[in-house]
């Protein structure tokens, strides 16, 4: 899978955010998915749209960024998962990557580039995880 042709799903309470996320992938020739929590972006994970890296808030309601996380892993444990906040607290960072997160990343304003250098890292890793096995 080459990183242009990558499938994102975007997981965001904030339509602003999932706005200028899906921008930032698009002009950069990924194609992407939007869900407004973590119930919403499962239900789209399970009708299986060939979706192959999940970015997600951290602090949602109905579901948060963390259980996400959590049941995606129980899931797929391969899928990519970035997951971005407003919480620079350590510890948040720390049980997010302990739970499997991929890459954590603060939403501030270098987002583009962050998480387009983060997306195109964890999708190389991904792949060669797969190539490896």
């Amino acid at each position: 899978m080459e990183a242009q042709k990558a499938r994102i799903l975007i997981v965001d309470d904030d339509p602003f955010i999932r706005d200028i996320l899906a921008d930032i992938y698009q002009s950069n020739a990924y194609t992407t998915e939007t869900a407004e929590n973590g119930q919403d972006a499962l239900a789209k994970l399970s009708a299986g749209n060939g979706i192959d890296m999940v970015v997600s808030d951290m602090n949602m309601p109905v579901m948060n960024g963390l259980e996400l996380l959590k049941t995606i892993r129980l899931k797929d444990p391969d899928l990519p998962v970035i997951i971005l906040t407003g919480n620079n607290e350590i510890a948040v960072a720390i049980e997010a990557m302990n739970s499997g997160a991929n890459d954590y990343l603060l939403k501030d304003e270098n987002i583009q580039d962050t998480i387009l250098l983060s997306t195109k890292s964890v999708l190389e890793k991904h792949e060669l995880k797969k190539l490896n096995r």
